[in-house]
């Protein structure tokens, strides 16, 4: 620790800490415009120069280092005067405005010019008069109020990984711009609005909707993946405006993705749910909730007399409260343990292995824990994308020293970014793990003495006997010396961090590449290792602690049983908050299953496929419209709040299940929402045996390529969405609206297909129709669909994988 005396105040500071660092740590202000803790110092706009005592210049305190002794004056007449000379030289090119722009009342030189401005200026200049840039779908660029601080360009290259920003041109005629001058192509994950310090860089979906003083904030935890960023809402008369991040506050400490910042505009949709509604001679009438919760009382009542062909599917996306009360009206009231969600194709595999592998029930992940970490592979899985605020800390640990090792077929942030890209061929990362741990083992790089107290650890030495890097080499199409090289990477490093994705084990060969990874864990030490694979949605580890799964098989069934079982009898199904016919693998399967149902009720937010199969459709208030809590990947409980009006009729799910009970004359027990809290508070932890053992797993092959499905199809997220919510929020609708058929440029020229041409994708269980998007960063030979978009139906390719096969597809593209 450093001691120093800033004004007078004695104060301390870490190491390598800058002057404006041991500032801020004590709340001592120093104006500045270019400074932001995730940037490196840049020492641009001179603003927060300060004097030091027995020292004759002026210290930019940004980047000069506090040291030993060193006592500081950040406020005197000379440095007014000179701050007051800098904000002169800013506002020579300035429009000064302030009337129209919107960032008045919130603006950073607004602020400092108010503070240091002189009444009159004495340079003149033709001020800059260019247009503001309109072309990207949701950030507006206006350069006549950039004072080049270049902290939008920054934390676009440094922070994000991305550079879609630059300066370009030179002295007064500088301007930043996306490269080229073209159309704006990055993530939009907004961070350059929440950094720029003036109105040069806007929101388009906020501008001109609210005064900044008219503006109320409220914070609230992410509804999209299982990271749980916290939202800094901005509300007036009600209604949601706006999201950005808030530094210091949350896990994401102000950091957002696209998702986050610009994907809540879903709740306003008008295709949300209103009104109750039944079926009758297959068209849907609108209905009141008595009616509504009656008809279905009704034939609950009845089906209750065999509760083993009744069966529920919750949500990852409800609260805690909703999947709490929603496992014990169908457990308590209706007596069936037939419980599940789409964590049985993912996350529920993972959750498998920890208990095996390591001992450990519904185990969180840390997500600070790529940061001073040696080494890091990560397999097969863009973390930038599933998980953006995650992968923000596996860039930064990159960026501190760790030796990122990704293997993946497809380019993207983090093998751009990578010390290694392992050039893998898809679905081959469990055989390229074994070869790993095989070099590991004879080269005695492994933690001996933890490997010996680990059960079958002589099992797992012998299956890797047939991973020698040269097969290997020829399963993967990774070079043997490439394969050699990770191994040492990772066996010589003395931390390390193993990541993969839960889409990664929506599968048996996938739960198998779990698996090896938690070997290669167990093998190299648990201590020394971790391995972290956050879980997918806002709720899912919250939804998988409240109960929603089979808790007794396997009398207990869960959604494979249930869906995909032809000789399961299934009469009846509730369905919370999910969309089975859309996002479930083979989904003509699930249709079927769906349609031989005697009675199907969906509570949901919109009008899915499931729900227009459905008997009885009710209307779910959404994120944003009710009170709960989420339990995010790391196993933190954080609050979501009603902020806004419910549409039309619509209830909280919990709410319409405890109604409904009294309707059959039952009680859930919720009579409010602190009561339900209260019973979730009393449930006992589920123990850990913490006994870990070594799991041998063999690899082998999908489905394969031939001449009538010559292609294989990856199937993977994008970056600006995240399921149905996503896909229905008009704001990213603009960035990405539909599904595309990614194919490399040389298949394509080959197969006669254009970008943005029409193309028929044909798999042994289905055909589907989409545009193609040729590439350059798609290995040949694979095609690359991404997962959110219901009008796409995807899964109309896809089948729930026998055990021991791999998540790829063999298809057939062809030009329409």
């Amino acid at each position: 620790m450093i001691n120093l005396t800033i004004n007078g105040k004695k104060v301390t500071a870490e190491d390598g800490a800058t002057i404006l660092e041991a500032a801020l740590k004590h709340k001592i202000y120093i104006p500045n415009l270019c400074a932001d803790k995730r940037l490196r110092p840049y020492g641009g706009c001179r603003l927060c120069l300060v004097e030091v005592k027995d020292q004759p210049r002026l210290f930019a305190a940004c980047s000069a280092p506090a040291g030993e002794g060193m006592e500081v004056i950040t406020e005197t007449p000379r440095l007014r005067k000179l701050r007051q000379t800098v904000i002169e030289l800013m506002l020579v090119h300035h429009p000064l405005d302030c009337p129209e722009c919107d960032k008045a009342g919130e603006c950073d030189l607004q602020d400092l010019a108010y503070e240091y401005g002189k009444p009159e200026g004495r340079f003149l200049r033709h001020r800059k008069e260019a247009p503001s840039d309109v072309r990207g779908p949701l950030i507006e660029l206006t350069s006549r109020r950039c004072i080049l601080c270049g902290k939008c360009v920054r934390i676009c290259e440094e922070h994000q990984g991305r550079a879609a920003l630059g300066q370009i041109g030179r002295g007064f005629e500088t301007v930043v711009q996306p490269a080229f001058g073209e159309i704006l192509e990055c993530d939009y994950c907004g961070q350059c609005l929440d950094v720029c310090p003036t109105g040069a860089i806007l929101s388009k979906s906020y501008k001109f909707t609210a005064r900044s003083w008219f503006i109320e904030e409220k914070d609230t935890t992410c509804p999209f993946c299982g990271v749980g960023c916290t939202l800094t809402l901005g509300m007036r008369e009600g209604k949601i405006l706006r999201s950005r991040g808030k530094e210091d506050t949350g896990v994401s400490d102000g950091n957002l993705c696209g998702r986050g910042r610009f994907g809540i505009d879903y709740i306003y949709n008008d295709k949300r749910l209103k009104t109750p509604m039944i079926r009758e001679d297959n068209e849907f009438k609108k209905v009141s909730w008595e009616e509504a919760l009656t008809y279905i009382s009704n034939h609950l009542k009845s089906a209750k007399n065999q509760p083993d062909t009744i069966g529920a599917i919750g949500s990852p996306r409800c609260t805690n409260e909703d999947n709490y009360v929603f496992q014990k009206f169908m457990r308590n009231i209706i007596g069936t343990g037939n419980i599940d969600s789409s964590a049985a194709f993912g996350y529920g595999n993972v959750q498998k292995v920890w208990e095996k592998s390591f001992g450990k029930k519904n185990h969180p992940i840390d997500l600070q824990a790529p940061l001073g970490k040696e080494a890091i592979l990560v397999l097969e899985s863009d973390l930038s994308v599933t998980h953006p605020v995650f992968g923000l800390n596996i860039l930064a640990a990159k960026r501190q020293g760790s030796k990122l090792i990704v293997a993946d077929s497809r380019e993207t942030k983090l093998t751009r970014h990578s010390s290694q890209w392992l050039n893998i061929k898809d679905g081959t990362s469990l055989a390229l793990v074994n070869a790993i741990m095989k070099v590991i083992i004879d080269k005695g790089l492994y933690d001996k003495d933890a490997a010996s107290r680990i059960a079958d650890f002589s099992a797992l030495e012998k299956s890797l006997n047939n991973y020698t890097p040269a097969k290997v080499s020829d399963i993967t199409g990774i070079p043997e010396e490439e394969i050699v090289s990770a191994a040492e990477t990772l066996g010589n490093a003395k931390s390390r961090m193993v990541s993969l994705s839960v889409s990664m084990s929506e599968n048996t060969m996938g739960q198998d590449t779990v698996f090896a990874a938690a070997n290669l864990v167990n093998l190299l030490g648990e201590e020394s290792t971790t391995l972290q694979i956050p879980a997918e949605y806002s709720n899912t580890y919250g939804h998988y602690q409240m109960g929603i799964r089979p808790l007794n098989e396997p009398s207990d069934k869960g959604v494979i049983e249930m869906l995909y079982n032809d000789n399961l009898k299934l009469s009846c199904l509730y369905v919370m908050g999910e969309d089975p016919a859309t996002t479930y693998p083979n989904s003509t399967k699930v249709i079927e299953k769906l349609k031989s149902l005697d009675f199907l009720v969906v509570q949901d937010i919109f009008m899915t496929e499931t729900a227009k199969l459905s008997n009885v459709v009710l209307p779910a208030s959404s994120w944003g419209q009710k009170d709960g809590n989420f339990t995010t990947a790391s196993g933190t409980t954080q609050k979501v709040h009603k902020l806004t009006d419910p549409t039309g009729q619509s209830v909280a799910d919990w709410i319409i299940l405890r109604n409904l009970a009294l309707t059959m004359g039952e009680d859930v027990g919720a009579k409010n929402l602190a009561a339900v809290q209260e019973e979730i508070d009393g449930l006992p932890s589920e123990e850990s045996t913490g006994e870990k053992t070594f799991v041998p797993v063999d690899y082998k092959p999908g489905d394969e390529s031939d001449s009538t499905y010559p292609f294989k199809l990856v199937i993977r997220d994008v970056v600006q969405h995240s399921g149905s919510m996503s896909t229905s929020s008009k704001s990213l609708d603009l960035v990405v609206s539909e599904a595309l058929l990614e194919i490399n440029w040389k298949d394509a020229k080959a197969n006669g297909i254009e970008d943005e041409s029409h193309v028929k994708i044909t798999s042994k269980q289905g055909e589907v129709f989409l545009k193609a998007m040729v590439s350059d960063e798609i290995p040949e030979g694979t095609v690359f669909v991404p997962t959110h978009f219901p009008f796409a139906k995807i899964n109309t390719l896809t089948h729930i994988p026998s055990n021991g096969e791999a998540p790829i597809i063999a298809v057939n593209v062809e030009a329409m």
